[in-house]
């Protein structure tokens, strides 16, 4: 039987003694200078902070919206840099999406996101039919007590994901972006690793 999405989250976050999640939203100005000599740098980017967190985080967060800003070049680099932290960690990609028409995202076929954000809840139940995939709805404000939501949502102004689970509930916290675009030198890898490793 396929683990769900929250029970592996649920070992994710204790093997690796953290409930962290890095989040992806580059722009080509803030780029460290020794990637943004690539042609297309927001694979080698993703890919390079990836390698250097892996056991640090469970969970990578994607902005759609930062990725398809350059194009088809930005679609690419999203479905490599997605392809390339699965496995060693859940991939939640955010949109936020309304409509169902999108759920072709969680697949094989699309980027095979282990999760979405969505905007509307009569949404959520079509990206929610597989076991081991998710969606969380977003809400601007801060996060409620435990207990109040019986969906997982992204509580946006605290960087937080929330899941229901069988004991407790889950939580994801989102490293502050500020992270990433502020490692700018040729370290810029060590210097992410670091600031995660103090957050842990």
């Amino acid at each position: 039987m396929t683990p769900s999405f929250a029970d592996r989250l649920d070992d994710l976050q204790r093997q690796r003694q953290s409930n962290l999640a890095l989040y992806f939203a580059p722009h080509l100005a803030q780029l460290p200078l020794v990637i943004q000599k690539y042609d297309d740098p927001f694979f080698p980017f993703t890919k390079t902070i990836i390698a250097a967190t892996r056991d640090l985080v469970c969970a990578y967060v994607f902005d759609l919206a930062a990725y398809l800003a350059i194009g088809a070049a930005g679609a690419v680099a999203l479905e490599r840099s997605m392809a390339y932290a699965s496995g060693d960690a859940l991939t939640i990609l955010h949109g936020p999406l309304v409509g169902t028409g999108y759920t072709a995202l969680l697949d094989k076929g699309g980027f095979a996101a282990d999760a979405v954000t969505l905007w509307q809840r009569q949404d959520l139940a079509a990206y929610t039919t597989q076991a081991d995939t998710s969606a969380f709805l977003v809400q601007p404000g801060m996060p409620q007590p435990a207990g109040n939501e019986v969906i997982g949502v992204y509580w946006q102004a605290a960087g937080i994901f929330t899941l229901p689970a069988k004991l407790q509930q889950l939580q994801i916290r989102v490293v502050e972006k500020a992270i990433l675009d502020t490692a700018r030198g040729e370290d810029f890898t060590e210097q992410v690793r670091v600031q995660v490793e103090r957050l842990r």
